[in-house]
């Protein structure tokens, strides 16, 4: 209840002083259902199905506050708030932040742009600066198709994170992005380590991140890469790994009556990623045992108009093994592999509103322990987006 009458009383503050300022209110919901059947490919378990309503598919679900104030000489101070929430349900998401999605407040001038506050990696398809909402189709929606989370590793957001973005020189901006401390918030007990409160900002006890990036756009061409490096939490994981970190590149070419999408990730050292906060990073369902893992992933795809909207096609693939494959010490020899493809069709009712329709399929073959599964899921969503 303090929590709810806190954020009231913050949006309440905001909209009492937007007509003062250069202040944007906007948003999305998405809603619609889900249909998902999983095989475990197990001996003895039987393959599950489930139908049910889901928020923010296409989208993530959203309010935001935006603005920006001319302070003359070229030089202007700007801000963006963004809540993320469940329209099933109303919850609040991104672990209860109440801007858990992006809380960031920028200067920009002739040198370009300097940004503080929690923000989407660059290596993510995330908020103001997420450099890699272009290398499918999919981009990062619809969760198990061909999109950024299924097939490639980081994407995160990330608390007291300090980027820059160089002025555009022909097309191309440069980017830096270092975090003090990932997760300030969250507390952890992975493994054999009981961790019972939050890490600490600028400690061995947080991961800390790093990375420079760069885009191109020119054209028929949308390219992007980065390269990210992750000081694992001391304390969150329980292998002692060496530094995580990604490469990442790709982007679209429009051809006129079609863009066609390609772009590759190299890793190493990285983590699965669940939906509770002690392990966040990488795939959906590697099952790797919370270890770190290194590895490879590739997708190529194209969209095009159909029939007033757009149709969508892409294909993915990924091969990891573990970090310590053969340490003597450590003797860890587990594996996964992951292939699968996506259907999709949008189309759009207004400017604002658009329906949805995406059917994707994957398979695994993962080694764990040295004994074989091949797990399969199929995933189709249909749904609506209205923006604001």
């Amino acid at each position: 209840m303090k929590k709810t009458l806190a954020a009231l009383a913050v949006l309440g503050a905001f909209a009492g002083s937007a007509m003062a300022a250069d202040v944007t209110v906007y948003g999305i919901v998405d809603v619609g259902v889900k249909y998902l059947h999983t095989d475990p490919g197990e001996s003895g378990k039987d393959a599950t199905d489930s139908f049910t309503m889901s928020s923010g598919n296409q989208s993530g679900s959203r309010f935001g506050l935006k603005g920006v104030e001319d302070l003359g000489n070229g030089m202007s101070v700007g801000f963006v708030l963004e809540n993320g929430f469940a329209l099933d349900d109303g919850t609040i998401a991104q672990s209860g932040r109440l801007f858990g999605r992006e809380a960031n407040l920028f200067v920009r001038g002739a040198f370009g742009e300097l940004s503080f506050g929690h923000l989407g990696a660059l290596d993510s398809a995330n908020g103001s600066y997420g450099l890699l909402g272009y290398l499918s189709p999919f981009s990062a929606s619809w969760p198990n198709a061909v999109e950024f989370s299924t097939y490639y590793v980081g994407g995160a957001r990330m608390d007291n994170t300090v980027t820059y973005k160089s002025p555009n020189f022909a097309g191309f901006n440069a980017y830096a992005q270092y975090s003090f401390g990932m997760n300030t918030k969250d507390k952890f007990g992975t493994g054999e380590k009981d961790n019972t409160v939050a890490p600490a900002e600028g400690k061995s006890g947080d991961t800390r991140y790093a990375a420079l990036g760069g885009t191109y756009v020119a054209g028929p061409f949308n390219l992007a890469a980065s390269a990210a490096l992750y000081n694992w939490s001391s304390t969150e994981y329980t292998d002692n790994p060496d530094n995580g970190y990604t490469l990442t590149a790709g982007g679209y070419y429009n051809c006129g009556f079609a863009k066609t999408y390609l772009s590759a990730q190299y890793f190493d050292n990285m983590y699965k990623s669940s939906s509770n906060a002690t392990d966040k990073f990488g795939f959906a369902s590697v099952g790797l045992n919370n270890e770190s893992f290194k590895g490879w992933a590739a997708q190529a795809g194209f969209d095009m108009p159909l029939a007033g909207g757009t149709a969508m096609l892409a294909f993915g693939y990924a091969d990891t093994e573990s970090a310590n494959s053969g340490d003597n010490e450590k003797g860890n020899d587990n594996e996964f592999t992951r292939w699968g493809t996506s259907v999709g069709y949008t189309y759009s009712l207004s400017k604002r509103t658009n329906v949805y329709g995406v059917a994707s399929y994957f398979q695994d073959k993962q080694t764990l322990n040295k004994v074989e599964t091949k797990p399969e899921t199929t995933t189709v969503y249909v749904g609506m987006r209205h923006s604001f």
